[in-house]
């Protein structure tokens, strides 16, 4: 019987929500416009600072989703890893050993851009090469050596994971898991493939951007507009119309590229789901001008 472990979550998930209340609030305080001279100069600086803050938030968002999907599934026929979009399945023969990093006389170096309670990503390290990391504390570190790769996680209970894998090897394997990777360019291979899903993620990407374009420029240029309301309100007002448009893509986006790379979902309804991301940025891209007007 397999056995399913998971790292700590409750750093990493108290760091993204301080960050998260950081940049909104960051992003509200850019999106107020200030009124008086000098509006249109500020312009380039605000769709600068605006860009930057969401992309802080995509990748904050995206490593809560690692944090919250990682798990670690040991069993007679081996070790499968999954986090994000990530998935290692790794026969039971070809685990070479698996050791805490407190055994080793050298610091293991973390990814760049770790933060507390979310290790996630690639380092070179000296004497080993590539090391993955899928873990969320650092002080109980293991790691996996398997032909000739490694990876670095945290479970949970790791003294309980150790005992398990060394009966398991010690076993052995009746039947071996069947080695399988699935990455980002797993599915970005996938998408190259199919015109259509190709064709509405660019579309998706491009309404998003012109969305937020438009907001910036609305913004910049007008000091008020006519709210759903009927009430003249602040410029800044149309980047909440900019910001449920991101939201909805993103939900879209995320929901379509996890049943597209694990399948439960028919790819019509992927479709229909992506283009949804589309007809929903255009419509609020009309719905600013014509609060503008």
């Amino acid at each position: 019987m397999d056995t399913e472990f998971s790292p700590s979550k409750q750093l990493g998930l108290w760091v993204s929500a301080v960050l998260l209340v950081t940049i909104l609030a960051l992003l509200f305080v850019l999106v107020v416009n200030p009124g008086g001279i000098g509006i249109a100069l500020l312009l380039p600086w605000r769709i600068a600072a605006g860009a930057l803050l969401s992309g802080l938030l995509l990748g904050l968002v995206s490593r809560v989703y690692r944090l919250l999907t990682t798990r670690y599934i040991l069993g007679r026929g081996g070790l499968a890893l999954h986090w994000g979009l990530r998935r290692e399945v790794i026969p039971m023969p070809a685990v070479q050993w698996i050791r805490p990093v407190s055994d080793f006389q050298t610091r293991l170096p973390r990814p760049v851009g770790a933060l507390p309670g979310m290790i996630f990503g690639a380092r070179n390290v000296p004497g080993l090469g590539p090391v993955e990391y899928a873990a969320s504390d650092s002080s109980s570190l293991l790691l996996v050596a398997a032909s000739g790769r490694y990876f670095a996680i945290s479970p949970r209970d790791p003294e309980t994971f150790l005992g398990l894998y060394e009966r398991l090897s010690e076993l052995g394997s009746l039947v071996s898991y069947e080695p399988h990777s699935e990455s980002l360019d797993t599915l970005r291979k996938k998408i190259w493939q199919d015109k259509i899903a190709r064709g509405l993620l660019a579309g998706g990407f491009a309404a998003g951007l012109l969305v937020l374009a438009l907001a910036f420029a609305l913004a910049g240029t007008r000091a008020e507009i006519t709210w759903t309301t009927l009430e003249r309100v602040g410029s800044g007002q149309v980047f909440l119309l900019a910001f449920f448009s991101l939201f909805i893509w993103l939900l879209n986006l995320g929901v379509g590229l996890y049943f597209y790379l694990r399948g439960g979902m028919e790819k019509a309804m992927i479709y229909l789901l992506w283009a949804g991301s589309i007809l929903t940025s255009l419509l609020l891209a009309a719905a600013m001008l014509i609060l503008a007007l």
